[in-house]
This record gives structure tokens, C-alpha cells and sequence, in this order.
């Protein structure tokens, strides 16, 4: 029953009581018409007020009764509204979180693919410029009759085959460099003077690779150094380490080997060793052969 029927009904039951009240009135002391004496008039007021006094008192506190049990309702009503809502909300709240969560997750996962791309793109670029490596040097006959001596690199080394010229390519190129540097004394700013045009671009692509790594906001960025670092064999890892220690490389990149553990595996010789203190020791790792060299060298040294 609604609200409307329910106040239409009450108002016909209180009129229904009020002329009971009045017609009873009048079928028992005015059926002569209405009189002039005051004092029936007073009579007739004492009865109203006697009679329907109570009975309005009663209907007034039953309509109270009703309107607090309506607003009652309505306030039962607004709060289970309310509740809802907030549910709603609560869940609105936690789709929206969640749907950032996974937007952040997209975001993450789209610039971690971005960056492994152009990561990898750069190691096949690197790998790219050291297979071309080419070394090519001219040989004559020395006073033995098969003996050759290499003359375009300052006669550091001899061969024993009736040979004209000699080719290095790819990574055999870095023993050969490795070589003269042994023979200019590991005097690396002399020896970067006279190779830098071989050499040059190397060392820029292994810059740029670790300075790449170094500047992006990816997590665990030394996976990434530890993916670059197997693509050298044990004498890259020795000409960088020569390299690092020249002007150039002190610059900025030898802080970068530093940082990424670079020289991790590097393999331990009496020319490296000579160079050890040079390097702060995290450069290499957790290498305990080097690690317990490193730390007699500076016991020596105190």
C-alpha cells in the first residue's frame, strides 16, 4: 500500500469518528434544531471538548506513530541507499585500481620490450663491428730463409712460414693489439695514438651499450651487463681492462666497468696483476681469485 493510500484512508477514519461524534450528539440532545439557550451551547462545547479532545490527542500521536515510522523507513531506506553506494563506489574504486595496476603493468612490460630491442639491436651491432675487424700486415724475409718478420707494426712479431702478408679478422684482432701492447709496455695513451683508427669504434659500441643500460629505468640492469659481458672473449676482456686504464677510458668508462662488474671473469696474468690496484675492486665481482690477489696487493701496499 502506498504512502497516498495510506494518508487517504487515516483522513477518512478521522472524519468518519468526528461526525459520529457530532451526529450522535445531535440525535440524542438536538433533534429540535439548533437552540438559542447559551447554556446548551456551553453543554454542547463541553461534550466536543470532552469527547473529541481525547480522541483528536489519540489520532494526532497515531499520525506522529506513522510519520516517525515513515521517516523511519525512509532513513532505512537512505542508508541501505547509502550502503549500496558506497559498495559501489568501494568496487568502482577497486576496477579502477586494478585496471591502473594492469595499465602499469602494460606500460612496464612495453618499455621493457623497448628497451630489450634496441638492447639487443645494439650487442648485434657490436658483434657486427668486431667481426669486421681486419688487420692486415706485411711481412719480409728476416736472415733465416722461412723466416718472416712483420714490418707494418713495428716489427713486433716473427713467423715461421714463406709467407707475404698476414690477415687478422674478428676477435684474433684483439690478440694481436694485445701483443703490441705488451711490447709498448702497457703505455696505453702511446699505443691509443697509433690504433685509435682501428680501435675507435669498438670501444665506442661497448661505451654505448653499457652507458645505454646504465641510463634506462629498467630493474636488475646488471642481467642486461652480465647478457653483454658473454659476448667477450678472455683477450677483450684484457684490452678493455688496458683500455680503462688510459685517459680516454678513465674519463667515463671505466666507472662503468666498475659499477657492472665487468672484469668479473677476467683471467688473472702477471701483466694484469701489475694493474690491479687501478681499479676500485667491485669491477670484479665476486671473482675470489682476483679478490684475494686484490686484497694482498693492498696489504703490500700499506
Amino acid at each position: 500500500m502506498t504512502f497516498k493510500t495510506k494518508l487517504v484512508l487515516f483522513a477518512i477514519s478521522s472524519s468518519i469518528i468526528l461526525l459520529f461524534v457530532f451526529g450522535l450528539y445531535f440525535y440524542k440532545f438536538a433533534l429540535l434544531g439548533l437552540s438559542n439557550n447559551q447554556e446548551l451551547w456551553e453543554q454542547f462545547g463541553d461534550f466536543i471538548g470532552g469527547t473529541l479532545n481525547p480522541i483528536l490527542a489519540f489520532l494526532s500521536f497515531m499520525a506522529l506513530l506513522y510519520t516517525i515510522k515513515i521517516q523511519t523507513d525512509e532513513l532505512k531506506l537512505s542508508r541501505e541507499e547509502l550502503e549500496s553506494t558506497r559498495e559501489e563506489l568501494k568496487a568502482s574504486r577497486i576496477a579502477q585500481q586494478e585496471q591502473s595496476k594492469s595499465l602499469k603493468l602494460q606500460n612496464e612490460a612495453t618499455k621493457l620490450q623497448i628497451f630489450e630491442n634496441t638492447f639487443f639491436q645494439l650487442v648485434n651491432l657490436f658483434i657486427g663491428i668486431r667481426n669486421e675487424f681486419e688487420l692486415e700486415i706485411e711481412i719480409q724475409t728476416h736472415s733465416s730463409k722461412y723466416k718472416y718478420k712483420i714490418i707494418d707494426i713495428n716489427e713486433f712479431f716473427t713467423v715461421v712460414k714463406p709467407l707475404e702478408k698476414l690477415l687478422y679478422q674478428g676477435y684474433k684482432v684483439i690478440e694481436v693489439f694485445l701483443k703490441m701492447l705488451r711490447k709498448h709496455k702497457f703505455e696505453y695513451d702511446k699505443f691509443n695514438n697509433i690504433y685509435e683508427r682501428f680501435t675507435g669504434t669498438y670501444f665506442g659500441q661497448i661505451y654505448q651499450i653499457l652507458k645505454f643500460i646504465d641510463d634506462s629505468n629498467i630493474d636488475n640492469k646488471q642481467r642486461y651487463v652480465n647478457i653483454f659481458r658473454a659476448q667477450f672473449t678472455k683477450y677483450e676482456l684484457e684490452f678493455l681492462f688496458y683500455h680503462c686504464l688510459g685517459t680516454i677510458g678513465k674519463r667515463r668508462f671505466k666507472k662503468l666497468v666498475q659499477d657492472y662488474e665487468f672484469f668479473e671473469h677476467i683471467i688473472l696474468n702477471v701483466d694484469i696483476k701489475k694493474h690491479l690496484l687501478e681499479y676500485d675492486k667491485r669491477a670484479f665481482g665476486k671473482n675470489e681469485n682476483i679478490l684475494e690477489a686484490y686484497n694482498n696487493l693492498k696489504k703490500e701496499a700499506l
